[in-house]
């Protein structure tokens, strides 16, 4: 049966929040693969670290590719070849300027992000978001990141949410930073960095905490 969009959103999310209830078979291969598998296994806290070792891969740069039909001739016919367009990522060091990036330079990402995810219900629970927690992300240009996040909506909340570090050519409509919710560092193309700090103000209704942002620089390798 093929789901639509909204409907693999809420298999994600509730996949994602709770963990099997009791009695339920799902419970049951839940802690079968406990003790079957040398991974989960595992301590908690090795298991992160190898998470964080597979999953911490530097800077997830988010592109757009067109679709495009080419016009080609076989035997003395003529017909079209659709060149499959749509979304796609490279993986870049951490410290790169993505806007800046030789064209061409880096290889397009594997399809997926990990492969630890889909393997069962447990390494999802524990997987999912690391690639957006541990990572720092990027867009191609501005058009890009409102057509893949806001008006596509291709991250769940909790995945942008999970989001820590972005790297965007100017500084964040009000709209775009409330809707990924989670960003503690902003680093400009100019390489100007903003990093969010909590304040607490004391005013007539009593102390409240209010969000700042602090900015320094940093140099682009």
């Amino acid at each position: 049966m093929q789901l639509n969009r909204e409907r693999q959103r809420k298999i994600r999310n509730m996949l994602h929040r709770s963990c099997p209830k009791e009695g339920t078979p799902e419970l049951e291969l839940w802690e079968r693969n406990q003790q079957s598998s040398p991974l989960l296994r595992l301590p908690p806290e090795l298991r992160n670290r190898i998470y964080e070792l597979v999953l911490d891969v530097g800077q997830i740069n988010v592109r757009f590719k067109k679709w495009e039909h080419r016009q080609r001739t076989r035997n003395g016919q003529r017909y079209y070849e659709t060149i499959e367009g749509g979304f796609w990522c490279l993986i870049l060091d951490r410290e790169q300027n993505p806007w800046r990036a030789p064209k061409g330079a880096y290889p397009p990402a594997a399809r997926g992000m990990t492969l630890l995810s889909p393997v069962c219900r447990q390494l999802y629970h524990e997987t999912v978001l690391l690639p957006f927690r541990l990572n720092a992300w990027s867009f191609e240009s501005l058009h890009v990141m409102d057509r893949y996040v806001l008006k596509e909506k291709r991250l769940p909340k909790p995945h942008r949410r999970a989001i820590r570090l972005l790297y965007a050519q100017t500084v964040l409509p009000a709209a775009m930073e409330k809707y990924f919710g989670g960003l503690e560092v902003v680093v400009l193309d100019t390489g100007l960095t903003m990093v969010k700090k909590p304040v607490e103000i004391s005013s007539e209704d009593g102390d409240r905490k209010v969000v700042a942002w602090d900015v320094c620089s940093r140099e682009w390798k």
